[in-house]
């Protein structure tokens, strides 16, 4: 780009991470696509915006239009609720693993040096 129209168009402006969540908890699920399951493109956005990295989020998208059932964690859930609202109308089923206590305390155990 020659120098004069760089200057009058300003910096590069790097739009990719406005749209990300900023804050939240990971969450584990199991993904199941509905029949209904055609917006890929929207799903695997969706799941990005979470910070689940855009080429995992569009293998598990693709495995969910090969009617495959997905475990995913996702980094940063805003609000569960949310979450799961948005799937279904994607014509994704989100259902919540709950994470098991005694593999919780086996983890902070082997955790601790």
């Amino acid at each position: 780009m020659p120098s004069s129209l760089r200057e009058r168009l300003g910096p590069r402006v790097r739009d990719g991470d406005a749209s990300r969540v900023r804050s939240g908890s990971p969450v584990g699920y199991l993904l199941r696509a509905e029949p209904s399951f055609v917006k890929t493109v929207s799903a695997a956005l969706a799941l990005a915006r979470r910070h689940l990295p855009l080429g995992v989020a569009k293998d598990v998208v693709e495995r969910l239009f090969d009617k495959e059932e997905v475990t995913v964690d996702v980094p940063k859930v805003e609000d569960i609720q949310v979450f799961e609202r948005e799937m279904g109308e994607l014509g994704i089923q989100a259902i919540r693993r709950e994470t098991e206590p005694e593999s919780a305390k086996a983890l902070a155990v082997n955790s601790q040096p």
